[in-house]
């Protein structure tokens, strides 16, 4: 079992050293080639190495990409699979907070009902509900906005990409999906709608559990906001936006609208609707601290976490948890391992074996 698992060790690590080379091969050939093997020899993909040396700040003080490809996906150990598994995460995580309600599994085009109910009882749900209620189809397994879809409930059918499936034709509505979830769609708060109200806007925030003290705390936050490229998705990758969150108020930053050769471009309203996102106050800020505080402290086998969560005017829904977040996302508004707790907690983890800046003189202080 020993070896098993060694060789499947090493089959992930391979996986991810390929997404560090196809992320480099996907960035401009603009790069001089001495910043090139500048950025590579230290650890940096082209693209981070232009956008985080673009504030001056010394580049030994964020987490490069070799650290955060290679070796942070194995920080959780054995907890990883209840994150990357929604159906499990959604177990686990329902008695302690608000999670999107879980409907049916669709597996290689079959639907499967989750929970007590019967497949009718849960398929009569969908179809009698009331028309313009939505739903959400998104992978079990897997994240970066890929293969999410929606549906609607509209006169006893459900609608997807504008065709109606009665009752008699579901099976052709889950022909489509491999191994997805449904859930209800959760409605977001009225600040997100006002900035973006065509996309479901959200927050990553980081959590981390100190190997000292075995408390959570929280790293970096930040919230992502779509656009009509992005829409219905607020996904960065699809030509979304994002912006900073002040762990302690709750206030939305300066917003990064795209990264042009490395250089962050950065704003203070949405270029589209022209709805101011810089000095937003979040709604139930404490709350929601409060919340992602004491679900992870709950969860002894996550060392850290990247949680989506939609802000409602009630407070959280949390979406999914991420075992292998991205880092950029965080760091274009500055490194992470001027935290000394960050630091210490990358150091422990065996993601972070070089020296850092500073790192002597604040290994006992946060």
């Amino acid at each position: 079992m020993g070896l098993l698992k060694s060789l499947r060790r090493v089959s992930l690590w391979r996986g991810y050293v390929s997404d560090l080379v196809r992320d480099e091969r996907k960035y401009p050939g603009k790069v001089r080639l001495g910043e090139r093997l500048r950025a590579w020899s230290r650890g940096l993909l082209s693209e981070s190495y232009l956008s985080y040396g673009a504030g001056g700040t010394d580049l030994r003080l964020y987490l490069n990409d070799v650290e955060r490809y290679v070796r942070t996906p194995f920080v959780n150990g054995p907890g990883t699979r209840l994150v990357n598994d929604k159906l499990l995460f959604h177990e686990v995580v329902a008695p302690h907070a608000r999670t999107p309600e879980i409907l049916g599994w669709v597996l290689h085009g079959r639907w499967h009902p989750v929970g007590s109910s019967s497949n009718s009882d849960t398929l009569r749900v969908l179809l009698g509900a009331p028309d313009g209620s939505r739903f959400v189809l998104r992978l079990r397994t897997g994240g970066g906005g890929r293969g999410i879809a929606f549906l609607e409930a509209r006169d006893g059918a459900l609608l997807l990409d504008g065709r109606a499936y009665g009752p008699s034709e579901l099976d052709g509505l889950w022909a489509g999906f491999q191994d997805h979830i449904l859930t209800r769609f959760v409605e977001q708060g009225a600040y997100a709608r006002a900035i973006f109200p065509a996309a479901t806007n959200t927050l990553r925030v980081l959590s981390m559990r100190d190997p000292e003290s075995g408390r959570v705390f929280l790293a970096a936050a930040i919230h992502r906001f779509g656009t009509s490229a992005s829409a219905p998705l607020d996904n960065v990758g699809r030509g979304g936006l994002w912006c900073e969150v002040d762990l302690s108020t709750g206030t939305l930053g300066r917003a990064v609208t795209r990264v042009v050769e490395g250089r962050p471009q950065f704003r203070t309203d949405h270029p589209e609707t022209g709805a101011a996102i810089t000095g937003v106050a979040l709604p139930c800020w404490p709350q929601t601290v409060e919340t992602l505080l004491r679900l992870h402290e709950a969860l002894p086998l996550i060392q850290q976490v990247g949680w989506d969560l939609v802000l409602a005017d009630d407070g959280p829904w949390i979406i999914e948890g991420n075992n292998y977040s991205g880092i950029d996302i965080f760091q274009v508004f500055g490194p992470l391992l001027t935290d000394p707790r960050v630091e210490r907690f990358y150091r422990h983890h065996r993601v972070l074996r070089r020296r850092v800046p500073g790192a002597d003189a604040t290994a006992h202080s946060g």
